[in-house]
């Protein structure tokens, strides 16, 4: 199992899960997987045995539903245990061809890469349009969460454009949309959550850091689609 230090120092929750978390997860990719291209799933990352040493779950075995009742015999729901899912990290959307979206983009880059103390690096990317996206998502990235900061105007409807295939092909993706008092009044995707970031209030990127945190780890089951 994972220890209380690595749980306590993991904000994001990524590499880990508590059995109650587990149970979740499982229930809820049954449902997200039959309406996705992408399947979801959760895997072990360790042997786990039972209190006469018999496994449950192996090393690289995925959990399902079966398994987590047989967990839950000899576990509390906050116990933790060290698992791997396909569909982790944060990539950032924002177009750095202008003046405006260097800064803004920069500035996301850096307020994110330092959720953890730098801890997530590995697990945060940044492309310039959802039209980029939209071609390594047919590859292998799978991010849980998209951060959407500065959109061109003159790229708008092309990015619309693409912004919904993305979604049809995957509405459980988390999305926030950023905006910002000095380059970015006005949100540009509906049905989204946006966070205003004030050039002038220094708090509101800790509030931005505070968001980002809870949309990444609230429960599958209370996505909405």
């Amino acid at each position: 199992m994972a220890t209380p230090g690595e749980s306590q120092s993991n904000v994001l929750k990524i590499g880990i899960s508590t059995l109650s978390e587990l149970e979740e997860k499982v229930k809820a990719f049954r449902t997200i997987n039959l309406n996705v291209k992408k399947r979801r799933f959760i895997l072990s990352r360790e042997e786990i045995r039972d209190s006469s040493g018999t496994p449950i779950v192996k090393k690289g075995e995925e959990f399902d539903v079966s398994k987590v009742m047989l967990l839950k015999r000899g576990h509390k729901a906050d116990d933790t245990f060290k698992t791997f899912q396909p569909d982790e990290g944060i990539v950032i959307i924002s177009d750095m061809s202008t003046p405006a979206g260097i800064q803004l983009s920069m500035d996301l880059v850096t307020q994110v890469m330092n959720i953890g103390g730098g801890a997530y690096e590995a697990f945060i990317d940044r492309v310039d349009s959802f039209r980029e996206l939209s071609g390594l998502l047919q590859k292998a990235l799978f991010p849980k969460l998209m951060i959407v900061g500065y959109i061109t105007p003159e790229k708008v409807q092309e990015e619309a454009a693409f912004y919904n295939v993305i979604r049809r092909a995957d509405p459980y993706l988390r999305i926030l949309e950023v905006l910002h008092t000095g380059v970015k009044q006005r949100g540009l995707l509906a049905k989204v959550n946006h966070i205003s970031i004030h050039a002038e209030d220094k708090e509101s990127w800790k509030r931005f850091i505070v968001e980002i945190v809870q949309e990444y780890t609230k429960p599958y089951s209370m996505e909405e689609r």
